[in-house]
């Protein structure tokens, strides 16, 4: 009986601290309220953050950018799910800066979403020190001699068109990105006159060709958050075994 009590109670726990475990939505799945973008390439379909340029008369002379309007972040962890149709490439910002807030205009660190096996999930600095790490690198970014490549990680072949799951956690000087749960960049950015510290988030629809690119599933965990899930979790799982010890060691009761 007091086993069957100890596991309830567990269970009770771990999904009272799942459901606060830090992360927070960064798109409410109707509309784009809380972004800021041109809205004749940006819309909501299905639940989905829609780019496309496919429409347009003129191609886009320049890229433009969807801009999350809630500040400013620096350590974190994001999440989301894209795929990207059209001869182009897209990505998401992060750490970044508007450059031009009436034309969508920003500059700073992107997670690339990008055909090419090599650029795919890559860290480029876009208006500024351009490719940093490609995709299957690890590297260090010093002020002198720009990115030096430290070791190797697994290629992973993507489907760019195919709904893809992206994660990426910048904390201090190291940037790593993730495609469908594995690590495929990981960045030492030491150069401290022209890295970000933090910045805005922001998505990319680029200039050239017709394209469309979708997003969805967009969330972010600050670091502290993480780090305070990750305390309430060894506590609990040290109560919990200190429960089931005391439990074992108790005598039984009269038959």
């Amino acid at each position: 009986m007091k086993s069957a009590l100890i596991a309830c109670c567990s269970l009770i726990i771990l999904q009272q601290v799942r459901a606060d475990d830090g992360w927070r939505p960064l798109f409410n799945g109707k509309d784009l309220d809380g972004w800021s973008g041109d809205t004749r390439v940006w819309r909501v379909e299905d639940g989905t953050i829609v780019g496309s340029t496919e429409e347009l008369k003129d191609k886009l002379r320049q890229n433009t950018f969807l801009i999350w309007q809630d500040g400013e972040v620096g350590d974190f962890e994001l999440e989301f799910s894209a795929r990207v149709t059209g001869d182009n490439n897209s990505g998401v910002q992060y750490r970044s800066k508007v450059i031009d807030a009436g034309s969508w205009i920003v500059g700073g660190y992107q997670f690339d979403l990008h055909a090419d096996p090599r650029y795919l999930a890559m860290l480029y600095d876009e208006r500024g020190r351009g490719v940093l790490c490609q995709h299957g690198q690890r590297v260090v970014v010093a002020a002198e001699g720009g990115p030096q490549v430290t070791g190797d990680l697994e290629m992973r072949p993507t489907r760019l068109g195919e709904w893809n799951r992206y994660r990426l956690i910048a904390r201090g000087v190291s940037l790593r990105h993730f495609v469908n749960g594995h690590l495929v960049a990981e960045t030492r950015d030491t150069d401290k006159e022209k890295r970000a510290a933090k910045g805005i988030i922001a998505l990319q629809l680029h200039a050239g060709p017709p394209m469309k690119v979708e997003f969805k599933e967009l969330r972010i965990r600050p670091w502290e958050k993480l780090a305070e899930e990750r305390k309430r979790k060894q506590a609990e799982e040290a109560k919990n075994e200190a429960s089931e010890e005391s439990a074992e060691e108790a005598p039984a009761g009269d038959e």
